[in-house]
């Protein structure tokens, strides 16, 4: 009994040793001056020059926000933050809603930390969001063709947005 107990001990030891470092998830961050929405759907638009940032998941074709399902424990803003860093590993700041789509998805202005490089056009893919992204780009909204979103009706509301803002 104390050989098998033994065993089993070393083997979970040794398989905690070779498994690959978790990051841990950073804390939701919101504006200050931001009260936190119910829980919702959330996306973040984060802007950069004259783009936004954009990602490709393996099961959908063309680019889409980073957004996330609604999580009944947290608010509308935290679910927008946890997606952007589940999905690239970027620790936004969430600010104001800016709209709230047909499918009840909460868009919010996301802000990227200050020394950030704007000039980056890809984003290296982190290894636990691998199995889900393809790929982390900046995109403009106006020139990227409309076949090249996964959804159409999002591509219309990420523009009128964008332009807003500029």
């Amino acid at each position: 009994m104390f050989l098998r107990l033994f065993i089993f001990l070393l083997s979970i030891l040794l398989l905690s040793a070779c498994a690959k470092e978790q990051v841990a998830e950073p804390m939701c961050r919101i504006d200050k001056d931001t009260l936190p929405a119910p829980a919702a759907p959330a996306s973040c638009l984060i802007t950069s020059n004259t783009s936004v940032l954009v990602l490709k998941l393996k099961n959908k074709n063309g680019w889409q926000l980073p957004t996330g399902h609604k999580n009944n424990k947290m608010s509308a803003q935290c679910t927008a933050h946890q997606a952007v860093w589940q999905s690239t590993g970027l620790n936004v700041e969430v600010r104001q809603l800016l709209d709230i789509a047909p499918d009840n998805k909460h868009i919010y202005s996301c802000a990227l930390s200050n020394g950030f490089d704007t000039l980056t056009q890809d984003l290296p893919v982190p290894d636990w969001a691998h199995r889900k992204v393809v790929n982390i780009s900046f995109a403009d909204p106006n020139l990227t063709p409309e076949s090249q979103w996964s959804e159409k009706s999002d591509l219309i509301l990420i523009r009128s947005l964008f332009n807003k803002g500029q």
